[in-house]
């Protein structure tokens, strides 16, 4: 990324920090970010964390352009990306293809979160070298804090520091980041990212795929260039369209789910999120901007993705992969014409019996958000038809859609 993107970038981030600081603390009054005592102390210490957090990561960024300027001529060969519809196994099928290492690197979740710059990674790899000659401690100590910390989102989202995650993550710097919708419900700020391919300008469309292109770059120069870049973002399905045109040898796999079970467990842990920022989350205007959401990511997959050539597109079910994960896997494979190794075969073949057994702890009310089935159905009619779900008034569609919501997958 040329310096002169990185410092326009680096100036529109922070004019969006002070802006978001504005309408927190001055003008949030009659919004889901309505000022009460809770968020004010919630607020009053993420604000600084925030400010400090991304100024070490720009420090990062210039350092970079300084230091490590070769990162700039890395290549991006025929990336892989996941996108998909929330809670529709995207999650689960990356952690799964991750482990075929001998061809992919994945972002994991300390480098998105403490390391997005080279000079940051950098430093913490050498930190980790030092601790594991003296015995590991602060590795252990790590860990503990990471099951006493994160533990109980395990039902929601596994989390772990080394865990394969979405590199969204890595936008955060530059405020296009979905997921900042939760500390700061401002959809005049950030509610085109969920829309992104019709809704973002062409600046921004440019400016924002060649920070992350940029990312990618960053993490492909300290861990090789000789392997395939590998995605999995969510928040990337209304973005088909753009990661196309930045990465036009890419290959791109989209996930659905059954609407039925998919909307409220997206709902569901969302509402988690807006609860610790004690976001007013109350009446329908969060739960039909969450639908809004979901009705965008399922019509873009399901008519942007399959105009792309077949050897670079894919839609799977996430009921599959629960089913027949082993045959997802080889269908993906075969698809983009790869050779399945050895070891990731017969850990594949393991998988799969293993998720045929697997159950989710993620239990949500649907009569909470005051949704019945009916109602998506009337919205997600097309859905429906388009992927073989069966109807909601149809006996043996309700014994499914129990099931389903009994076993749910992680996201």
């Amino acid at each position: 990324m040329a310096t002169s993107v990185l410092l326009k970038n680096l100036l529109i981030s922070y004019q969006t920090f002070f802006r978001l600081f504005w309408k927190t603390f001055v003008r949030s009054r009659h919004t889901q970010a309505r000022l009460t005592a809770k968020r004010f102390f919630m607020m009053a210490g993420f604000f600084p964390l925030l400010f400090f957090v991304q100024t070490v990561h720009w420090i990062g960024f210039i350092l970079d352009d300084i230091l490590f300027r070769k990162y700039r001529s890395v290549e991006i060969r025929e990336p892989v990306f996941i996108v998909g519809v929330p809670r529709s196994g995207t999650t689960f099928l990356h952690r799964v293809l991750a482990n075929d290492n001998e061809r992919f690197t994945t972002l994991t979740l300390w480098e998105l979160i403490l390391a997005p710059s080279i000079t940051e990674r950098k430093f913490w790899l050498g930190l980790g070298r030092l601790d594991q000659l003296i015995g590991a401690p602060f590795a252990r100590l790590i860990k503990w804090l990471e099951r006493r910390v994160f533990g109980s989102l395990d039902n929601i989202h596994q989390i772990s520091l080394s865990d394969p995650e979405e590199d969204y993550f890595a936008l955060v710097p530059i405020y296009a980041c979905f997921i900042l919708i939760l500390p700061f419900p401002f959809p005049e700020e950030l509610g085109y990212l969920a829309f992104f391919d019709d809704e973002a300008s062409a600046a921004d469309k440019e400016r924002i795929m060649a920070f992350y292109k940029s990312c990618l770059k960053r993490h492909l120069y300290v861990r090789g260039t000789d392997k395939i870049l590998f995605s999995k973002n969510v928040s990337f399905s209304p973005m088909i369209e753009a990661l196309n045109k930045t990465f036009p040898d890419s290959r791109i796999i989209g996930t659905v789910r059954n609407p039925l079970a998919a909307i409220p467990s997206h709902i569901s842990s969302m509402m988690a999120g807006a609860e610790i920022f004690d976001n007013d989350t109350r009446g329908y205007e969060f739960r039909d901007q969450m639908i809004a959401v979901q009705r965008y990511a399922y019509t873009h997959l399901k008519e942007r993705l399959p105009v792309l050539p077949e050897d670079r597109q894919m839609i799977v079910r996430m009921e599959d992969l629960k089913d027949r994960l082993e045959s997802v896997v080889r269908s993906i494979y075969d698809r983009l014409g790869y050779a399945m190794p050895p070891a990731f075969e017969a850990y594949i073949r393991n998988q799969d019996e293993r998720q045929k057994k697997y159950q989710s702890g993620h239990k949500y009310d649907m009569s909470a958000y005051e949704l019945t089935d009916t109602m998506i159905y009337e919205q997600f009619s097309d859905v429906f038809d388009e992927f073989g779900y069966e109807p909601p008034e149809s006996e043996a569609a309700s014994e499914k859609q129990a099931s389903a919501r009994a076993d749910e997958n992680p996201t």
